[in-house]
Order: C-alpha cells, then sequence, then structure tokens
C-alpha cells in the first residue's frame, strides 16, 4: 500500500507585504480563501501520472484547486481532517511582513502559547485521525494520493510512520511529495 502526501501549489495570497496584527489577520483570511497559481510551468508535469489514482484533499480551496490542476478533475474525497493547523494570530504591537508574523505567531504556539485557535495537541490529534482514515483508504485503493497541506502533512507523516509506514522520500516544498509504504 502507498499513500503520497502532497502540499498544494503557491497559493495567491502568499504575498509577503508589511502588515500589523490587524492586517495579519485579514492576510491570514485572505490566504484561506486562495486558489494557488496555475500557470503553465506552475504545476510539474511529473505530478499528472496521479491522475487516474484515487484522490483527496483537505476542504480548503487551494488543496481542492491543486488536485484539480493535477488531476483534470476534482478530488475523490474531501477530509476536514487534512486541512492545514490553523495559523496562529497574536495581537502584537508590530508592523511586520507577513512571513514574519507567520514565523513568530507559528514559534509562539509552538512554545504552547495559548489563542483563539486550535492548539498544538489538538492538531496533533486531529492528524493521528487522518492516518487512520488514510490507512483505511489505502487498505480499500492500494494507492492514495492526498492533496494537503505543508505542516499537517508533516504531523499525518509522523502518525503514519509511528504506525510502522515508511518513508520512502518527502518534501515539504510547494507540490512536494512523500512518500509512505505498509506491507500490510
Amino acid at each position: 500500500m502507498e499513500i503520497v502526501l502532497i502540499r498544494h501549489g503557491r497559493p495567491e495570497a502568499a504575498i509577503n507585504q508589511k502588515v500589523d496584527a490587524l492586517g495579519y489577520l485579514a492576510w491570514i483570511k485572505e490566504y484561506n480563501r486562495s486558489l494557488v497559481v496555475d500557470g503553465p510551468s506552475d504545476v510539474p508535469v511529473s505530478l499528472r501520472r496521479y491522475a487516474k489514482v484515487f484522490a483527496v484533499s483537505s476542504d480548503l480551496p487551494r488543496a481542492i484547486h491543486s488536485a484539480e490542476l493535477v488531476l483534470g478533475r476534482g478530488p475523490d474525497a474531501q477530509l476536514a481532517s487534512l486541512c492545514e493547523v490553523d495559523i496562529p494570530a497574536y495581537r502584537l504591537p508590530f508592523t511586520l511582513n507577513t512571513y514574519t508574523w507567520l514565523y513568530l505567531n507559528r514559534g509562539l504556539w509552538l512554545l504552547g502559547c495559548k489563542g483563539q485557535f486550535e492548539s498544538l495537541s489538538s492538531a496533533k490529534g486531529r492528524a493521528e485521525a487522518a492516518a487512520e482514515q488514510l490507512i483505511d483508504l489505502a487498505r480499500v485503493h492500494d494507492q492514495v494520493v492526498v492533496f494537503g497541506h505543508g505542516l499537517m502533512n508533516r504531523f499525518i507523516r509522523i502518525a503514519l510512520r509511528n504506525r510502522g509506514w515508511r518513508v520512502e522520500s518527502k518534501s515539504n516544498q510547494y507540490w512536494g511529495e512523500t512518500h509512505l509504504h505498509s506491507n500490510w
């Protein structure tokens, strides 16, 4: 059995502009509604080999759009458990680039700072549930391709590895593929 985790393509809203805390909140909303850049050279041609494989995606637009661009159709299923971990937003008195906000806030989140968003333990628990769903799908379809997100794909990869799946290759870049295999 094989599960292939693919990170979505570069979102149209992935713009690194200077913003204050309220501007960062607005950027998060735009990012979560964003489709991906779909110029002729943006989608790797090598991914087209998954066109006939059973495909799932998160229910966020950038993951669904990525599946459509690669497969030429929508995913066979959408799983909310595959959605990216909430992007944390702490109201700090700074004006920073959006990516600096993202790394700063994600760092605070990883250190355990609480807020109005998903906790680290909740995100890891959701990844565990997603891993179980993907294993069930792999048992039925043998090969499953997943259009997901950077951090959640990492958590799912760890959950699958903890269940005995072998990581054959991994990439966390936009359009990156992580291949996991099991002999069950």
